[in-house]
């Protein structure tokens, strides 16, 4: 193993991952890891309801990472997290959040402009060039408030994008850039790998993550967190864990191995 921690990590409230708290916990002390941190999809009005927990379940996602720390706390460090989308018209949502939790992940699904759910775009829908300096842009608001202890998949933008094109790179500096600048780890996400490999015109590779990309995070001397993303207790440490630390070691990409809270 490279690391033996995970900060992204999902919780049963979201409603397309299994398992709770203590399940993820358990299965790290298995595995020998020496931090976790629970990091379940935050509610949040403007963005799909269907894909995290709601507002009223928050205390019940708190109190299960609670009880969990006081069954398991002595034998691992647990961190309790949210995933969330930056919206620039709720900051005091933010710093609510940040009274409750150790961290906040910035996981970016979605871009302002044509509404397909509530107003948004889906960041698998981006198609053109413009779309991806507008969701590199947004990236950088965040990473620039210091609410965000990392942000994840930073290039879920390129999923579905045909071509590493001017475009991608400029959009891909853009974050890089930011986040070297601010301190901000980018992540190196293993669920890219599970959802499997595709065609465009740059080849046969993962939707995320993108060589291209993370070698301009390397070139800026960004911090690279390896993630699972994991939806199961099973994926804490998989085959795609496995082939996120091959392909790591293949990119020589510099991976920092806990997540500083320190100073944010």
């Amino acid at each position: 193993m490279l690391v033996r921690t995970n900060y992204h990590t999902h919780h049963r409230l979201c409603r397309h991952a299994q398992g709770t708290a203590g399940d993820y916990v358990e299965k790290a002390l298995a595995l020998g890891f020496k931090e976790i941190g629970i990091s379940d999809h935050a509610p949040h009005a403007h963005f799909d309801d269907d894909t995290r927990m709601r507002l009223e379940e928050l205390p019940l996602y708190l109190a299960d990472i609670e009880r969990t720390r006081g069954l398991y706390g002595e034998r691992i460090r647990i961190l309790s997290g949210l995933e969330i989308e930056y919206d620039p018209a709720t900051d005091a949502y933010y710093e609510s959040l940040l009274e409750k939790v150790d961290y906040l992940v910035l996981g970016q699904h979605y871009l302002e402009g044509d509404p397909v759910k509530n107003g948004v775009s889906y960041t698998f829908d981006l198609e053109s060039g413009e779309d991806l300096i507008a969701y590199a842009k947004i990236v950088r608001e965040a990473i620039s408030t210091g609410y965000f202890a990392f942000v994840a998949h930073p290039d879920i933008f390129l999923a579905t994008y045909p071509r590493f094109d001017e475009h991608a790179e400029k959009a891909s500096r853009i974050i890089a850039e930011s986040a070297k600048e601010h301190g901000v780890p980018l992540e190196f996400n293993a669920n890219g790998i599970r959802r499997g490999l595709i065609e465009s015109e740059d080849g046969k590779h993962y939707h995320y993550p993108r060589k291209p990309f993370f070698d301009i995070a390397e070139d800026a001397g960004c911090k690279i967190l390896l993630s699972s993303d994991a939806h199961n207790p099973k994926e804490l440490y998989d085959d795609a864990m496995r082939k996120a630390e091959r392909i790591i070691e293949r990119w020589e990409l510099t991976v920092c191995e806990t997540l500083s809270l320190d100073d944010r």
